[in-house]
């Protein structure tokens, strides 16, 4: 039978993090309690089933702990320093098939034995709101009693002092690392031994997976708040048809934790598969190093990874959308210091606007309290204008700045937050794949002591050549080997015709862009009444797109007119004396270089118009009579049908000739438009004499 698992965890309560002990054990037991220290009463929102609170004690502890208003308001007042630690809590879940009695009994039992025996006053609250989740919440005195009643000192002075003149204290037993370990195996030993007692077949083991010796991260404890935010993000979503997405940190650090879990398991199940089998030596080779779990135990991490460690190889492999190796680590970590250096850039332009702001509040100070019409005025009139400020508008502009600026620095913050957060994360992957690297080159090059002389990053190279392709490239070739990949050759020029391609796909990717902003625009109008703050803050992001989108556009209609006229002057230099191309533009330029390049010759111009002689004689008009169709014209003009082969051995490059054709045709056109031959002349003549005779009628 698989054996059962319990929550249990120890915390700290501190000043330092600005919590009061007086508010803790106000929630936890649903009483309402005055608060001498910050003068106020905490009372919280009841919890659906009143919680079953009751205070222990040593014998030699004074009458007043039973008392819980006055026990933490002691606490609170014995303790002066700012950082001081008030109360230790210990949270335990407890069975959810004992019955209320037996629980009490349970708790009871095991805070006697554990605390109060060794001199602690505990102070516990067991919740019962949720059928499932019954758990004891278990707060303890940080200080001793004395015999007499009054508190005793955390760390006695030993009376004796180190070298530099600063007192020794004496260990506390209470604040040993190893007690934790201690508590949770006792109150393991106490659950089972419960049931054992009441001839129930369930057990439980409180060890970490780890200890357990299975290939499993455990997942971090939500609390009722991340609980609480997670469970309406599940509704929300169910609500709105989506997929769940972890919102809190505890929740998105699980998420990783079960994906991990699914991978490890998946590699297990393969390992377990080879090993009941005999396969060869490179077979087991390439099964080793592509486990992460074979590579991590084989390099001695395992141990000392955190559950936090380990889903960063995850984050990398979400973020480089590929699988991660230690070059793809080491790509995100270069990244990572672009996004730093670009950090670095915003941090000094939100200084320089601080400092404007700043400079020129003393400068309109000066620009009042001088006369008008003065030099003085003047001079702080300019200084204005110089950071970026007008006289007359200066109270205006400088709240509309100082609010966008408040803005920046929030928006700074959250991007620097998370940038450190993923920087960790990132710098942890890197350090885990190094180990797994090294690990692999051993297996590959049995141990050789060359590849300590090269850096993890070649050696990463060298090992993910075997697993590409199974070739194990010598030590001895491996300079010549990473100096290859290293240094590739150079990329050839584009061609006018690649850089026009380019650019008129960056030209509809920003028709695009322009189209998105526009429905981004509607809709978000949508919500100026109903949320200002919002829309304020999606305003200003499409303000900035849109200033983008102008740089962008700019460059790219620039390097479109620049190109045109690139092309149009290189096809003017192969058709030189070519009156038909003198109104020749970009875009017919660039169909004729395609055709060139495509013939690999330079294409006469006439050649280009029997395309539309042809096209005609191909698909002629229907009508009775018309020897075209039966082909009898065709076959005694060579010309005609040498083109007709080419036509059919290349649709494609027929229809490219052919469309180069009428381009050049519309140019002759538009050149002709507005030119009037002798019987349109004629006409016009004869319209002004009849319109001059009626008029002197």
């Amino acid at each position: 039978m698989t054996a059962s698992s319990l929550h249990f965890s120890v915390n700290i309560i501190s000043r330092k993090q600005g919590r009061s002990t007086v508010a803790c054990a106000a929630y936890r037991s649903d009483e309402k309690l005055y608060d001498d220290r910050n003068q106020r009463t905490f009372v919280f929102k009841k919890h659906e089933q009143k919680p079953e609170s009751f205070i222990l004690s040593p014998s030699h502890a004074p009458e007043w702990v039973n008392d819980r208003e006055k026990l933490w308001n002691e606490v609170e007042k014995t303790e002066k320093r700012w950082t001081s630690q008030l109360s230790r809590e210990v949270l335990i879940a407890i069975p959810n098939d004992l019955n209320n009695e037996q629980q009490r009994e349970l708790v009871e039992s095991y805070v006697n034995s554990q605390f109060v025996e060794k001199g602690m006053v505990a102070d516990v609250n067991i919740h019962r709101d949720k059928d499932h989740n019954p758990h004891a919440h278990i707060m303890l005195t940080m200080r001793p009693f004395n015999e007499d009643g009054t508190w005793g000192e955390k760390r006695p002075f030993t009376g004796e002092l180190d070298e530099k003149g600063k007192k020794i204290y004496m260990n506390n037993p209470w604040d040993h690392k190893e007690n934790v370990q201690i508590w949770r195996d006792s109150y393991q030993d106490l659950v089972n031994k419960t049931y054992e007692k009441l001839k129930m077949e369930r057990r439980f083991d409180l060890r970490s997976y780890e200890r357990q010796g299975k290939d499993v991260l455990g997942t971090v404890h939500l609390g009722h708040n991340a609980a609480a935010l997670e469970t309406k993000a599940k509704k929300e979503a169910m609500k709105n048809g989506v997929e769940y997405k972890p919102v809190t940190r505890e929740g998105k650090l699980n998420h990783d934790i079960k994906n991990a879990n699914r991978e490890l398991e998946f590699y297990q199940k393969e390992l377990t598969k080879s090993n009941s089998t005999l396969i060869q030596l490179e077979q087991k080779k390439k099964e080793m190093e592509m486990d992460i779990r074979r590579s991590l135990e084989k390099s001695g991490l395992w141990k000392d990874i955190s559950p936090l460690e380990k889903t960063s190889i995850m984050f990398v492999r979400n973020r480089m959308k590929e699988e991660v190796t230690l070059s793809v680590a080491l790509k995100c970590q270069s990244q990572f210091k672009n996004w730093e250096s670009s950090l670095s850039n915003k941090a000094k332009e939100l200084k320089e606007e601080m400092a404007a702001i700043k400079q020129s509040k003393v400068v309109y100070q000066d620009y009042v309290s001088e006369p008008d019409n003065t030099i003085a005025k003047d001079r702080s009139r300019i200084q204005l204008e110089r950071l970026g400020f007008t006289a007359e508008n200066y109270k205006e502009e400088s709240n509309n700045r100082a609010v966008k600026l408040k803005q920046n620095v929030n928006s700074f913050n959250a991007e620097k937050e998370k940038f450190v957060e993923n920087k960790d994360k990132v710098n942890n992957t890197v350090k885990v794949l190094e180990g797994i690297t090294i690990s692999q080159a051993k297996i590959l090059y049995n141990g050789n002591e060359e590849l300590n002389k090269l850096p993890v990053s070649e050696v990463d190279k060298l090992v993910q050549e075997y697993r590409h392709t199974g070739k194990v490239i010598p030590l001895e070739q491996a300079r010549d080997y990473l100096d290859k990949i290293d240094n590739p050759k150079p990329l050839k020029e584009m061609s006018l015709l690649d850089q026009y391609d380019k650019f008129k796909k960056d030209n509809q990717f920003v028709v695009n862009w322009k189209r998105s902003l526009d429905k981004k625009e509607i809709e978000v109008e949508k919500i100026r009444v109903s949320d200002p703050v919002k829309y304020e803050k999606e305003k200003e992001d499409i303000s900035q797109q849109r200033l983008a989108l102008a740089d962008r556009l700019k460059h790219v209609k620039t390097s479109l007119n620049i190109l045109d006229k690139s092309m149009i002057s290189k096809v003017k230099e192969q058709y030189p004396n070519e009156v038909r191309l003198q109104g020749i533009d970009g875009k017919t330029a660039a169909k004729i270089l395609k055709a060139n390049e495509k013939e690999k010759r330079i294409v006469p111009i006439d050649e280009y118009m029997k395309y539309m002689d042809k096209d005609k004689k191909i698909n002629p008009p229907i009508r009775e009579g018309n020897s075209s169709l039966s082909g009898t014209n065709n076959k005694d003009n060579p010309i005609s049908k040498d083109m007709n082969e080419t036509y059919d051995k290349n649709r494609n490059q027929a229809d490219l000739m052919r469309n180069v054709a009428n381009s050049i045709q519309n140019i002759m056109d538009d050149s002709d438009k507005g030119r009037k031959t002798n019987i349109e002349r004629a006409l016009d003549e004869n319209k002004t004499k009849r319109r001059n005779n009626g008029m002197s009628r």
